[in-house]
């Protein structure tokens, strides 16, 4: 394998060996009579403009496609000096631009304060804004600013009538057949606010005891029947990773109520909506009795703006109230907005994470409740107190409508109308709204209006450490291929701890691949401080996050890591992706879509799929013939409908049309909708049901022009219809799998026609495989490491091409189809060398020490602590070569980066495996390097916690002991000569 480095050799050479090959596809090259036919037809002028486009955009790609970043603002501690800086080195690097976000954090986890700077929004504040605008005019980078500080929209100007709300109420039992004047007590209320919404009196057939307690073998305790209660009526949250809700359909008649589906306190008749006299008396006449009268009502959830500045701690806003929005956007945002017209810019405004918890009622609820539902909510509200009201299903059902409902109006009063005012100044939503924190929503819905849908993933960390805690990508690209937006951006490289301890080849870049195969294309790095020359170095900090500014140790080196990146985005940016699946996941609430191996429609391996929502199917998926096609270009080939069988029947009149159409659709007999229907629309739900599935249970059947698959198994339907698989593994011992370890996993985009497949590689060793691709015609290797192009070894099989790959640890590459290849094959390894000659280290402020070969200096006790850049200088033989030769020094590790040079080659930045630098050909039998290696802050931060006396660092981040292993830093061998061929 070929893997030498993008700065190897000088440019006047690249016409003859072109930009070195990092990985290099082994083997010959067997065209078939088609991929013969297909590489002698002439392409069109505009096919060639178009795959010239694309190359000059993956070795310089454009500002779109180039990383941006969450700019911290800590306490609002920033200074123009500062901005100006930042603003610079960015721009320097790479970066497209930057998510403004004054904010807090930096005393979690016991960290030290920061200074406060001037609060959000204050003239003050202002200044610095509009200064940071200015400077980002200058310098072509593009603003997206966060419209609060920190995030659960809201903030000191919030008053308990704009504040989120929650259901509240207080119960008594009377016993009935006499008349009786009753005081109510005043339900629970926070800040001093309560809305009466209706005192309900109802008979308890069974008693005062609640139902659940009922039960013998599956006893609930109260306090989980009571927590369980608030998530379903929408009053809280259920967990922090987007975790599966299903289960709140479930009516429990087939657990707590299976001997009896009728149970119920009292039906839905039975509830009787008092008078409530203004001195809290009630006047009550009720048949003999047991009876509960219930005042219920509504009050503060007392959700706070999160991590906020310090001067900027508030109530949270009511998201399901386009008012409450209105009055913070007139007061807040509007003003920032009017004074940054002069600039150009600030083109998005943003939002972050859902972390307010539950919210459940607002001044309207009950009209919009009518107006969606269809009945009135107001006899169903003792459910929200525990009570069973006309049967299990019902009140099941009537929750279920209590979430949609809330779920319709956070899209329609907040989010919706957030992009609308954005619209306003000719701004665009930037809004992180899906999640993670399972709240009452419907997350796709919430991206609708989105400019920039986003969503968020982690690197490795204690805090969250598993795959399904980390990402949750796959909600963002679903949403813009159903919405049809271009960017499915993430917050990304997320962490809380240990600090600057992410290693660039080894945890940043394996995170980052697998976000682009879950469906990322623009990386939002979480996140990068603004921190003054006065806070030292490496600075203030926020608690969590990967740090990314200039005091990191790697900045100065760090170029061809962000290259990297914005090549990766670019490619994933062109054309549209390629989904065959579309799974339809329900209209309940919660409701999201977590990372790709969840795989809730069972499509994989070898397919890969696109998530929607009830509003994306309606309203912007149209049915051409057998597919469905996505605003975004998308083209799906199977509808799989939820395993919980639960839909609208307006969902299941559009199956009927895609059916008649030619369509395919995989799913066992829906069984009901959703929420509480009519008993018209029950019927005609039944009706078609059994018409398009004739009760099946496995098996396929045609209707009308299309075929019902009926099965939860949309990978055993993908076969029937005889779909080559996208990605199939044709020989090497290699699985195929969406996960961080131990797997090859791939996405795939077309562009102009073309195929364009990015495959990474999650081994921590060098792997041979070959794969087969569902695309035809000449393959290339676009190396987004070091911007090198290759012919890739490869040969047609019918519909699709064999390509054979050779990546090292965690290595990745893009394959491309254009219509026909003029490129060359890759050098050719041919034989190793080892190394013959002297090393020495030099060490800032130490003794330099010669060693036999290289090793990390933290195996020296004097060294270990040492953070920065150290010089490892050689003096070796030079080995010998022959006529097109030339020669890589190998090594196996280096931590982090490293930049070498010599008197014989153009310096060269190594950032990842494999490690070599490449030297075309030697002006001596000696060769002279230097390899200044730079490694990471966290071992300086270990020293100076364990002895500060001898500090030599100044940030407000804390070290724990847990954290204080030290990290391998430098260059270690074996180093070894590997003599490469040009072809």
């Amino acid at each position: 394998m070929f893997a030498p480095l993008r700065l190897s050799f000088k440019p006047n050479n690249l016409e003859r060996i072109g930009m070195f090959l990092r990985q290099m596809i082994a083997a010959t090259i067997v065209f078939t009579f088609s991929l013969v036919s297909y590489s002698q037809t002439a392409s069109s002028p505009s096919q060639e403009d178009s795959i010239s486009r694309l190359r000059a955009g993956f070795r310089n790609p454009p500002q779109q496609a180039r990383l941006r970043c969450y700019w911290w603002w800590l306490n609002g501690n920033t200074d123009k000096p500062t901005i100006r800086h930042d603003l610079e080195q960015m721009k320097e690097k790479g970066f497209g631009g930057v998510l403004l976000v004054d904010a807090g954090g930096a005393t979690q986890n016991g960290n030290a304060s920061v200074p406060a700077g001037p609060r959000f929004g204050s003239p003050a504040w202002t200044e610095l804004y509009l200064y940071a605008l200015q400077e980002a005019d200058r310098l072509g980078l593009e603003v997206t600013l966060n419209i609060q500080s920190g995030w659960n929209l809201g903030g000191p100007g919030v008053t308990p009538q704009d504040a989120a709300k929650l259901l509240t109420f207080a119960a008594i039992d009377v016993q009935g057949g006499s008349a009786q004047d009753l005081h109510l007590p005043l339900p629970p209320a926070a800040n001093n606010f309560y809305r009466d919404i209706a005192v309900l009196a109802y008979p308890l057939h069974h008693g005062a005891a609640f139902a659940i307690t009922k039960t013998d073998s599956q006893a609930i305790s109260p306090a989980s029947y009571e927590h369980m209660l608030r998530v379903r009526s929408a009053a809280s949250e259920f967990g922090m990773s987007m975790e599966d809700t299903a289960f709140l359909l479930d009516d429990d008649t087939s657990t707590t109520f299976k001997a009896d589906p009728t149970f119920a306190d009292a039906s839905v008749a039975e509830v009787h909506v008092l008078n409530l006299r203004t001195d809290g008396f009630v006047h009550i006449q009720l048949p003999a009795g047991t009876w509960e009268i219930l005042r219920v009502g509504y009050t503060n959830s007392g959700a706070r703006v999160s991590t906020s500045s310090d001067t900027w701690k508030g109530l949270a806003i009511d998201y399901l109230s386009s008012h409450a929005f209105d009055h913070y956007w007139d007061q807040n945002v509007k003003p920032l907005l009017i004074a940054a017209k002069p600039y150009h810019s600030l083109k998005y405004l943003a939002t972050d994470s859902w972390e307010v918890g539950g919210m459940n009622w607002t001044e309207d609820f009950r009209e919009e409740f009518e107006k969606n539902r269809g009945y009135d909510p107001i006899p169903y509200l003792p459910v929200i107190a525990g009570r069973i009201i006309g049967n299990p299903s019902v009140s099941t059902r009537f929750l279920t409508d209590m979430r949609r409902t809330v779920a319709d109006l956070i899209v329609k009063q907040h989010y919706d109308h957030f992009a609308a005012r954005a619209a306003e100044f000719g701004l665009g939503a930037q809004a992180e709204s899906g999640g993670p924190h399972v709240a009452p929503l419907d997350a796709l819905e919430t991206f609708r209006r989105s400019a920039v849908p986003q969503t968020e993933f982690w690197a490795q960390n204690n805090h969250r450490r598993n795959d399904r805690n980390r990402y949750f990508v796959k909600e963002s690209a679903s949403a813009a291929d159903i919405y049809g937006q271009p960017y499915a951006a993430a917050e990304g490289e997320t962490s809380i701890g240990p600090q600057w301890s992410e290693s660039l080849s080894e945890d940043l870049k394996p995170s980052f691949d697998m976000a682009v195969t879950e469906g990322m294309n623009r990386l939002v790095w979480h996140e990068f401080t603004s921190s003054p020359a006065s806070a030292g170095v490496p600075g203030q900090e926020y608690f969590a996050g990967t740090h990314l500014n200039p005091n990191v140790t790697w900045w100065n080196v760090g170029g061809p890591f962000f290259d990297y990146l914005n090549r990766v985005q670019f490619m994933m940016q062109q054309g549209h992706a390629v989904r065959d699946v579309l799974y339809f996941y329900g209209d309940q609430t919660p409701n999201f879509v977590r990372l790709k191996a969840d795989d809730p429609a069972h499509v994989l391996p070898g397919y890969d799929y696109d998530v929607t929502n009830e509003d994306a199917l309606l309203r912007t998926i149209h049915i051409e013939g057998e597919e469905l096609l996505g605003p975004s270009g998308v083209r799906w080939k199977l509808l799989v409908l939820p395993p919980t069988r639960r839909l609208s029947l307006p969902v299941l009149q559009f199956v009927q049309r895609y059916l008649k159409a030619g369509g395919h659709i995989a799913s066992l007999p829906p069984a009901s909708a959703t929420g509480n229907v009519p008993e018209a629309e029950k019927n005609k739900f039944d009706q078609l049901s059994a018409q398009i599935w004739n009760h099946c249970h496995d098996g396929v059947h045609r209707y009308l022009k299309g075929m019902v698959y009926c099965t939860a198994d949309a990978h055993a339907a993908l076969q029937q219809m005889e779909m080559t698989p996208d990605v199939e593994l044709a020989s090497g011992d290699i699985r195929i799998a969406a996960a961080s370890s131990n797997t090859i996993d791939w996405v795939h985009r077309i562009v102009d026609g073309r195929s364009i497949y990015f495959i990474r590689s999650a081994y921590g060793e060098e792997k041979k495989f070959s794969l087969y691709l569902r695309a035809q015609g000449a393959a290339e290797l676009w190396d987004p490491v070091t911007g090198e192009i290759y012919s890739a070894s490869m040969q047609v099989t019918g519909d699709r091409t064999r390509v054979d790959l050779q990546l090292p640890a965690f290595g990745s590459i893009c394959i491309v189809f254009p219509e026909r290849s003029t490129t060359q094959s890759a050098p050719t390894k041919v034989r190793e060398e080892a190394t013959e000659g002297s090393w020495q280290l030099k060490v800032p402020g130490k003794v330099a020490l010669s060693l036999d070969k290289p090793e990390f200096w933290t195996e020296r006790n004097e060294l270990r602590f040492f953070s920065g850049t150290a010089t490892y200088q050689a003096n070796l033989h030079a080995p010998r070569l022959a006529s097109g030769e030339f020669a890589c020094l190998h090594t196996s590790q280096i931590h982090e980066v490293a930049r070498f040079h010599s008197d014989d080659q153009d310096p060269a930045i190594v950032w990842t495996d494999p490690y070599q630098y490449c030297i075309r050909e030697f002006k001596s039998d000696r060769v002279h390097l230097s390899i200044d290696v730079t490694n990471l802050w966290h071992n300086r931060l270990v020293g100076d916690a364990m002895d500060p006396a001898q500090r030599s660092t100044h940030t407000n981040i804390v070290i724990p002991p847990a954290d204080r292993s030290l990290l391998p830093s430098g260059l270690s061998g074996p180093v070894t000569w590997w003599i490469y061929r040009i072809p």
